[in-house]
């Protein structure tokens, strides 16, 4: 499998905890491609603090012993400078912080307000790459998973000075962020990789990651938005298959109601803007009907009882599938990547998928092989995010 890869680089928990052959034995050669720019300088910046919303419309906050409501905040925001390792409990989340929290009131909701903690970004990964990656994992992994999370915060929060009074939230929709946490793996990665950031034409690059691509990568450009700063190189995606694909977990299979999968997307069209929606009266069978340079879908068709077809984008048709609608049944079975296709069987659709998560930048899964088969952080970033430049900062 892995030869794949090295045709093209010559001598190159989340929700789903299911894990198989994690360390895999083997001497895999370390490669590194021509085309990868290797660290070689510094570039010296000044301490990053990360403001991470760990609370969205709260109505209180216990800091330490004192509670915060609405009527304590006032009209403004409020700072709360921490003691180190204050416990902090929203509703019936609790993390332990150190630096400080900026209470923010919402501005058209009297009662409620965004509880945002400021961290410096080197106290801060430890928790993030602690809540995204398994604790017995490859020290490699960490280190990988550490660059590529530096990264991805540090762009999120220059992109959003001045524009957001946070950068980041603590969900799976932007960086899992457990707080203060003791894993050791997770401090000395941080500790080895200090100020490693990725780049590309000198500007710090939106690392994105997912848990599993299913085997083959997406861009950026297609899985994300049309962002300027999605169109580079090693935001779109490597050639050739994954080793993820080695795992059980690269592959998942959903069973949906079609009538109820076709109401969801039905009630989707006005709240996400895609009209095309609202046409869709029957669901026989979905298939790829447009693919990225990897092979990936970007494009689905869905296709009618009555031979009707309507094309929509991948991410899309994923996000509406996946949306809570108050007047329909919960999915059971989640639909966990835009990579997949899609058959009737008697009233159900019977959906095959590949990968967990949008599929761009860093496999975590992926990364855990190669870090088993051999391969450095350093190795393993060059993979997943070609022509990129690794470098330190002071």
């Amino acid at each position: 499998m892995y030869k794949k890869i090295i045709e093209h680089y010559p001598c190159s928990r989340r929700e789903f905890i299911v894990a198989s052959g994690l360390f895999v034995a083997g001497g895999l050669v370390s490669c590194r491609s021509e085309e990868i720019e290797r660290p070689k300088t510094r570039i010296f910046t000044e301490p990053t603090h990360i403001r991470v919303r760990i609370g969205k419309n709260a109505q209180a906050v216990t800091i330490g012993d004192n509670i915060f409501t609405h009527t304590s905040v006032g009209n403004t925001p409020k700072t709360i400078e921490l003691k180190p390792k204050t416990k902090i409990t929203i509703a019936e989340k609790t993390k332990t912080i150190s630096g400080t929290i900026v209470l923010h009131p919402k501005e058209n909701m009297d009662d409620t307000f965004d509880v945002v903690a400021h961290i410096p970004i080197e106290k801060y990964l430890p928790g993030v790459i602690a809540g995204e990656l398994f604790a017995h994992w490859h020290p490699e992994t960490f280190s990988a998973q550490a660059v590529a999370a530096r990264s991805y915060a540090t762009s999120s929060h220059l992109d959003r000075q001045g524009k957001s009074h946070y950068d980041l939230t603590d969900g799976p929709s932007s960086q899992m962020f457990l707080g203060e946490v003791a894993l050791e793996v997770a401090h000395r990665a941080v500790e080895e990789t200090k100020g490693v950031v990725l780049l590309y034409n000198n500007n710090i690059i939106p690392a994105y990651y997912s848990s599993c691509c299913g085997g083959l990568a997406a861009n950026a450009t297609d899985a994300i938005s049309l962002a300027e700063q999605h169109k580079i190189p090693p935001l779109q995606g490597h050639p050739g298959e994954d080793l993820c694909t080695s795992l059980d977990i690269h592959k998942w299979k959903a069973n949906r109601s079609a009538r109820l999968l076709r109401k969801r997307l039905n009630a989707c069209a006005k709240p996400m803007n895609i009209p095309k929606f609202a046409d869709i009266r029957t669901i026989r069978s979905i298939e790829s009907v447009e693919t990225n340079q990897h092979g990936r879908p970007t494009q689905l068709v869905i296709h009618g009882r009555r031979s009707e077809t309507h094309e929509v984008r991948a991410r899309d048709f994923v996000r509406a599938a996946n949306a809570t609608i108050p007047s329909l049944p919960k999915t059971k079975d989640r639909v966990w990547s835009s990579f997949l296709n899609g058959e009737k069987n008697g009233s159900n659709l019977s959906i095959t998928g590949f990968g967990i998560g949008h599929g761009v930048g860093l496999c975590q899964y992926g990364a855990q092989e190669l870090a088993g088969r051999g391969e450095t952080w350093e190795d393993i970033l060059s993979w997943y995010y070609p022509k990129a430049t690794i470098l330190a900062q002071g």
